[in-house]
């Protein structure tokens, strides 16, 4: 099955994917600590990163293992979905968990795409035993220490909802079945604050993409404390622990006619010969310019977006005051030296802050 790395790896499952107290039961306090996702094909952090996370007291790293993603020609539910984009690790890298990552808790995370989630509706199970299975794999082969808790993301919608929830349910009875030491978590969209709540041990709200990417007239997509707010009235009765996740990156988005096209990234929009700045992040293009696969075209508008501190603060400032009475861990989204270099290192103490 595609979801097997090798069938010899599952020898090594208790040994390297677990976390016991010391009478060798899990523990189900979430303790409050400094965290980040690693979202990235390939883990390697560099000394940069190293350096970043002994800065800042990073004691948890959610670390993405691989996507979900429909398998378009099959039409059997054990084949309809298959794992896309998997995380490598190098035997370096995987030197660095016994050493100087030996202390980090990292938390394994599954994205679900929609199209996958609606592939094996009402064959969740399956998919749980695939997902658990390659998961724990992963873990027992590149050696991740310290593993407590695996998480599911998922932005399900009314239509799908039922079947997250079932896919919940059958991962945490897959992973007691295989005696793995692990709770499960989900991330929380801000819409779906209003909804049911899945059946996981713990949520982390993600607030970021917060506003609509392809309006071509917002302002800022990444995070709008406007976009937010409406969001919050739900947050203090949420009936679940909630960690909340901020962004720490920039992108550049592409509107053709009004349309957007797709993200860019890297582009130096301050070249006045390729393009005039109309307006704040706003820029337009005076003349075809190839990028990648795709022509930029005389007139398409570029749009550049960055998660600016000061709009990051304004939510975190919003968030917390509904959050007053409830411990929780912050986390920065994601591990990336280049963006985090446009903070200050108070600027990122103060955004892992849990405490108003």
């Amino acid at each position: 099955m595609k979801y097997l790395i090798s069938a010899f790896l599952l020898l090594f499952i208790h040994s390297c994917c677990s976390r016991t107290d010391a009478t060798g039961s899990q523990s189900n306090v979430h303790e409050k600590m400094n965290s980040v996702y690693y979202w990235k094909t390939v883990f390697d952090p560099d000394s940069a990163d190293i350096a970043f996370l002994a800065r800042h007291d990073v004691g948890r790293i959610y670390l993405r293992m691989f996507d979900v993603a429909q398998e378009p020609y099959s039409y059997q539910p054990e084949d309809a979905t298959y794992p896309n984009a998997s995380v490598r690790i190098d035997d370096a890298t995987i030197a660095l968990f016994s050493d100087t990552l030996a202390g980090k808790e990292f938390v394994p995370v599954v994205y679900i795409t929609l199209e996958a989630l609606k592939a094996m509706a009402d064959h969740e199970e399956i998919l749980a035993t695939n997902i658990v299975t390659r998961v724990s794999n992963m873990c027992s082969y590149y050696r991740i220490p310290n593993v407590a808790e695996m998480q599911l993301d998922c932005d399900w919608t009314a239509s799908t909802q039922d079947s997250f929830f079932r896919l919940c349910d059958s991962v945490k009875s897959i992973i007691g079945n295989m005696d793995l030491p692990w709770q499960l978590s989900a991330t929380i969209r801000l819409h779906q604050l209003s909804g049911k709540v899945p059946p996981v041990d713990r949520g982390v709200l993600m607030v970021y993409n917060t506003g609509s990417f392809n309006d071509p007239d917002a302002n800022n997509s990444i995070i709008d404390a406007r976009d937010v707010e409406p969001y919050l009235k739900h947050l203090a009765d949420y009936p679940l622990h909630l960690d909340v996740a901020y962004p720490t990156y920039s992108w550049q988005l592409l509107f053709r006619r009004r349309q957007f096209v797709g993200l860019l990234n890297s582009l130096d929009l301050t070249d006045s010969t390729k393009f005039s700045h109309r307006h704040t992040n706003r820029y337009i293009a005076t003349e075809e310019i190839p990028y990648n696969n795709i022509i930029i075209r005389p007139g398409d508008m570029i749009r550049s977006e960055v998660a600016d501190y000061t709009d990051i603060v304004s939510v975190k400032e919003l968030i917390d005051r509904r959050l007053a009475d409830k411990p929780h861990s912050n986390i920065l989204y994601h591990l990336d030296s280049s963006n985090l270099s446009n903070y200050t290192s108070d600027e990122i103490s103060n955004i892992l802050s849990a405490d108003r």
